[in-house]
């Protein structure tokens, strides 16, 4: 994981802890729940991807059969809530996608366990509000789905789903995408209360910040990154001005590195930025050329990320 991605993994549970108990505001916020929801959803999927990833790293194999008992421990509970709902309704074709037995689900191999484990959770939640008095609960069925990630990830890398052992370290990078951009979303309904909610607003921009710590003198880092990929693009030219009626605004050191190349991994660096907005472009030949603009406070070491689509 990189130091970026941890910024945006810790900025997304700051934001979430933030925005919890500001419903009142939110709710005014049209569009607000399905994004801040998808944020929801993903960051528990980005915890076990990132934990998977460090079990990759060291070679920890053998926490597989407790995540593959802790799968078939959930799901037939959920099965057992609702053979129970379905015979007291007499939904045939619900008992029919939901009945699986213990036994079934121990003899499956790895592979077909998640598939029957997944249709076991789709069937559910196609009917939760109805499974609710039964004790099947949304919650019940996300912590099954984050068992079933993270067990097919743990999954010999042999098995047909997988096609190289860089499994954990792309669902972090597409995770890590699905964040900014409900964030992004969010950033653009949060300017509808900027002059009603002066104090909720100023809040948010600080808790939104992806910071980078550790970085000692630098003020910068723009990651080009390439939009279907989320692999890094190098020499990029990334040319850096402050944003209109801020020229004055840029240190001479920054000055003189106005325009600079990505390296290897897609990344560049500014040192020395003094407060203020800055827009940033990135061009390469064959990339459509993307335009961001970004804020540097307190001389704190920010990360951009901007995404640039082929052409």
């Amino acid at each position: 994981m990189t130091g970026y991605q941890e910024g945006v993994n810790k900025m997304s549970n700051a934001g979430v802890s933030f925005l919890v108990p500001n419903t009142t505001i939110t709710a005014t916020l049209p569009g607000f729940s399905p994004y801040f929801t998808a944020i929801q959803t993903t960051l528990p999927l980005l915890q076990i991807a990132i934990a998977q990833q460090e079990a990759d790293k060291s070679g920890d194999t053998n926490n597989k059969k407790l995540l593959r008992t802790t799968l078939i421990t959930q799901s037939m509970d959920i099965v057992r809530r609702g053979v129970a709902y379905g015979t007291n309704v007499n939904n045939s074709a619900f008992l029919a996608l939901i009945g699986y037995s213990e036994s079934e689900l121990n003899k499956a191999s790895d592979t077909k366990l998640v598939g029957i484990c997944q249709v076991i959770h789709d069937t559910a939640n196609g009917q939760v509000t109805n499974l609710t008095t039964y004790g099947i609960t949304v919650a019940i069925l996300t912590a099954q789905q984050t068992s079933i990630t993270n067990f097919n990830l743990a999954i010999p890398k042999d098995r047909v789903d997988v096609t190289d052992s860089g499994a954990a370290t792309k669902l972090i990078a597409t995770y890590i995408k699905t964040l900014l951009t409900n964030w992004e979303k969010i950033d653009t309904l949060v300017e509808i209360v900027k002059t009603t909610q002066v104090g909720f607003y100023d809040e948010y921009h600080k808790v939104r910040k992806v910071i980078d710590t550790g970085a000692g003198s630098l003020s910068l880092k723009v990651q080009a990154t390439e939009t279907v990929s989320g692999n890094g693009i190098a020499n990029v030219s990334i040319s850096i001005a402050p944003a209109s009626g801020q020229m004055k605004a840029m240190s001479v050191q920054s000055k003189k590195a106005e325009v600079q190349k990505t390296a290897s991994g897609g990344g560049t660096h500014y040192k020395s930025l003094v407060d203020g907005d800055y827009i940033v472009t990135a061009t390469k030949p064959g990339f459509k050329d993307a335009i961001m603009t970004i804020s540097v406070v307190n001389g704190e070491y920010t990360v951009l990320e901007i995404p640039m689509e082929k052409a």
